[in-house]
């Protein structure tokens, strides 16, 4: 029998939006904006999210056996 898989993708996925709106919109957002740091910052940021959310999404496959 296989272990249960992660059911809690859901909270994680709130966790994420909630990570994003700290990081973009809040004042955080001036800490990487500044311009003594690289121009890759932001894509760099972004990359993260997009890599969380992957891995949310391989956490949650439901349709599998």
């Amino acid at each position: 029998m296989l272990p249960p898989r992660f059911p809690f993708s859901k909270e994680l996925a709130v966790i994420l939006g909630a990570l994003l709106l700290l990081l973009f919109i809040s004042p955080v957002a001036g800490w990487w904006a500044t311009p003594g740091l690289s121009w890759l910052t932001p894509y760099g940021l972004w990359l993260l999210v997009v890599l969380a959310a992957m891995l949310i999404y391989r956490r949650d496959d439901s349709d599998e056996p």
